[in-house]
């Protein structure tokens, strides 16, 4: 029962099929092809033996047929050199030759003696003549011929069909005075050529030089036209050789040759079926064979798959086992062979194989993120401890079911790591978040992405869970305390630049209380008041400007190049008197932005002054307009002392400064201006100068329209 199990589950094997289809298709072709192989060689040199064999006998019975005809034309000749003769003893003698000759051979149908009119003198035996017009052609060939001829179909009065050989009577100065006109039984002519044909199935045809039978081995065919047959025009055209076709509604196999006597045809056939018939023996021999030899080649097959795939089949098991998870090692085969060496080349990787699997499940635990990866279809294959703890369920709750049955998200569309699948979208870290099995809210960075097998095809995704509510906290706390430095600086700021201004007034005012007789002193602390007042009011117009964010002016379109220019131009003296010298650099003659000039000019105004007060001892500003694709980009460069990499993150904060003098308000006030305008502004600064990089839009025709 056992063994018929296995050779049951032997004959289900694909590796079983496939070796017997593999050898059953080795053995058939071989064979197929040597059967055909030798079909082919037998046939043709059977096809030819026949062939030699047709040819041969057609040429034998043309020469028989001729030398009959040829004797006919003999008989009728020695005749013919009587009938003039007015001797009653030479008149007895060709009347009893011509009884003879109608006596002694079959072909005579009967013999007939005519004049120069065409008037029978003697017929034997004495029967009905031919057709009048029939004999009056061949008497007009003879007139002019003087030599014998062999008639077309004839057609008797009694219906008879027949063939004339006459031969003409001449006198001793060569003029015609008659003929002798011999007819011949066709049907006796046909049983000679019947003689001759070749087995049941075989027929030889004689023709006339109209193409029609005057001679079958089937009598019923006389007077049957070859005309529009290949084989009639051929032969019309004296052509030898062997041809193949139907024939008389059959297919036949024939060998066909002119008769020069009389213009005859001879044609010797049989049928392809006959004359294939030997061949056709060995070929049923050599089929049974062929269909024993693949029958014992398919037993030897089996025997061989239950020889040689037995151990295969049970080493596929083991496999098949292993990878189900229902062993964890490999049963060594004692085969003796490469088998053997297999299933413990396969226990070895087996064992290796475990203890990777171990290795990185202990990696994969000791990441402190949350790792799920997912297969193609969605559904949970790896939650490490890091997703437990983020998600609060446990991997026996999650590997297995599908990543969006989890209510890790309030709906299916925020399923990042199910977008990846679907749509094959990566994610390289993206801000979310995640619920937990009690309902928290964690934020999360996400990482998502594909992986696939060597043949490419997408096998699932990972998806890497970072858990960042902690460090949002701590974000928001460092956004909270750089406002608050900001709000301390700016207050100091503030509070420093009307300390000033209103210690001037004061001692102003302290003196005009100490002298108030004096008018021009008067008037001179008073216009110091104003003064300082003036200071102060466009200090406090400045700051309320900057905070607002608002600008009074209409936009308009404006050239960065012009403007540069005009700026450059104004402080050509100051940059004399500190020796500093100016390179400028437009890649355009004209650069339009959408702004207003006088802004324009204030944001590069600031910078520029700022370069000046880098550059005390002199040096180099360069001043750069690039074009940018769709915007303007502003360079301003110089190799003044540069800015401490912990300053230059506050330089556009209001009132921070690393002068001894000024409001720390200038490029506060440009970079307002340009955030306005739609634009950026950034600096870069290191041991070899400082530069700014202000960036605006194009000026753009259709959207200012």
């Amino acid at each position: 029962m056992t063994g018929e199990i296995f050779l049951k589950k032997l004959l289900q094997s694909r590796i079983t099929k496939r070796y017997v289809f593999m050898t059953f298709i080795v053995v058939f072709g071989s064979l197929a092809s040597i059967y055909f192989v030798t079909m082919n060689v037998l046939n043709d040199s059977v096809r030819s033996e026949i062939e030699y064999r047709n040819e041969l006998l057609s040429k034998t019975i043309s020469t028989k047929t001729s030398f009959m005809f040829d004797k006919m034309i003999n008989d009728i000749r020695v005749i013919s050199e009587f009938v003039l003769s007015n001797s009653k003893e030479n008149t007895y003698f060709y009347q009893n030759e011509m009884e003879r000759l109608v006596s002694e051979n079959p072909l005579y149908l009967f013999i007939d003696v005519l004049d120069e009119s065409g008037n029978s003198i003697t017929t034997i035996p004495n029967v009905k003549k031919s057709a009048p017009e029939d004999v009056n052609k061949i008497l007009e060939r003879l007139k002019w011929a003087k030599t014998f001829y062999i008639s077309n179909l004839l057609t008797l009065d009694d219906g008879r069909k027949t063939i004339g050989i006459a031969f003409p009577v001449l006198d001793d100065g060569g003029q015609y005075q008659g003929a002798i006109l011999a007819y011949v039984n066709l049907n006796i002519l046909s049983e000679y050529l019947s003689e001759g044909k070749i087995g049941s199935k075989g027929q030889n045809i004689l023709i006339d030089r109209n193409q029609t039978i005057i001679a079958h081995t089937k009598e019923q065919l006389i007077g049957e036209t070859l005309k529009d047959h290949e084989l009639g025009q051929m032969l019309s055209n004296y052509r030898i050789g062997i041809w193949e076709g139907l024939l008389f509604k059959e297919f036949m196999l024939a060998s066909y040759r002119p008769i020069t006597l009389g213009g005859l045809g001879l044609i010797i056939c049989e049928s392809v079926d006959q004359a294939m018939e030997p061949a056709r023996q060995v070929q049923v021999l050599l089929f049974k064979g062929f269909i024993i030899v693949v029958f014992l080649t398919y037993l030897l097959t089996l025997f061989g798959a239950f020889r040689f795939i037995k151990p295969i089949t049970n080493l596929t098991n083991q496999a098949k086992e292993y990878s189900d998870g229902k062993r964890t090692d490999f049963e060594l085969l004692h085969t003796g062979d490469e088998l053997e060496n297999l299933t413990k080349t396969m226990a070895s990787m087996a064992l290796e194989l475990k203890n990777k699997e171990r290795h990185l499940f202990y990696i994969l635990e000791s990441i402190p993120y949350g790792i799920i990866t997912i297969n193609k279809d969605g559904r949970i294959v790896t939650f490490n401890k890091g997703a437990e703890e983020l998600s609060g369920f446990s991997r026996t709750e999650a590997i297995g079911k599908y990543i969006i049955d989890l209510p890790l998200k309030k709906n299916e569309a925020d399923f990042l790591s199910w977008r990846t699948i679907k749509e094959g979208k990566e994610i390289n870290e993206q801000e979310s978040y995640i619920y937990d099995k009690d309902g928290r809210k964690h934020d999360v960075r996400i990482y998502s992405s594909l992986f696939s097998g060597e043949d490419q095809n997408i096998l699932g995704s990972i998806l890497i869970l970072r858990d960042v509510s902690d460090m949002k906290k701590m974000e928001e706390y460092l956004k909270q305390s750089e406002k608050l430095a900001s709000l301390g600086q700016m207050t100091a700021g503030i509070a420093h630049e009307i300390k000033n201004p209103l210690s001037i007034i004061q001692a102003a005012a302290e003196a005009i209380q100490l002298d108030t007789q004096d008018p021009s002193f008067i008037q001179e602390m008073t216009e110091d008041i104003l003064e300082t007042t003036d200071r102060l009011n466009q200090l406090l117009t400045d700051f309320l400007n900057l905070s607002r964010g608002e600008s009074e002016d209409e936009l308009e379109k404006v050239d960065l190049a012009a403007v540069l220019d005009e700026l450059l131009g104004l402080l050509k003296n100051n940059f004399a008197e500190q020796n500093i010298t100016v390179s400028k650099f437009f890649t355009a003659e004209e650069a339009f932005v959408l702004a207003t000039a006088g802004k324009l000019s204030q944001v590069f105004l600031n910078i520029i002054i700022n370069s000046l007060h880098a550059m005390d001892k002199g040096g180099q500003l360069t001043v750069r307009i690039l074009d940018n694709d769709s915007d303007w980009l502003v360079e301003i460069k110089d190799n003044g002392l540069g800015i401490p990499e912990s300053e230059i993150k506050w330089i556009f904060n209001p009132f921070f400064t690393t002068k001894k003098e000024g409001t720390g308000l200038g490029l506060s006030i440009a970079y307002e201006i340009t955030t306005q305008l739609g634009g950026t502004i950034q600096a870069n600064s290191d041991i070899s100068g400082t530069v700014l990089r202000v960036q605006l839009p194009k000026f753009n025709e259709e959207r200012w329209a």
